[in-house]
C-alpha cells in the first residue's frame, strides 16, 4: 500500500462520476474523489492507488 498526499487542482464532473486533478510532488493526477464529497480547489487530500480516501487537514500530514 503506498498512501500519498496532494493538493486538489480541479475538480471535474463527467459521465465517470467525481475526479479531481491532484498535484502529487509536482505531478498532477487523475484521481477518483466520490469517497471525499466535501472536497474543493486547494484542499489536501490522502490518495491510495488513485482514489482519494480522506482528507487531509493542516499538519496531519
Amino acid at each position: 500500500m503506498q498512501l500519498v498526499t496532494g493538493e486538489i487542482i480541479e475538480i471535474i464532473h463527467d459521465a465517470d462520476g467525481r475526479r479531481a486533478i491532484v498535484r502529487v510532488r509536482g505531478a498532477r493526477m487523475n484521481v477518483t474523489i466520490a469517497l471525499v464529497p466535501d472536497v474543493k480547489p486547494g484542499d489536501r487530500v490522502l490518495i491510495e492507488s488513485g482514489v482519494a480516501i480522506a482528507k487531509v487537514n493542516e499538519g496531519e500530514e
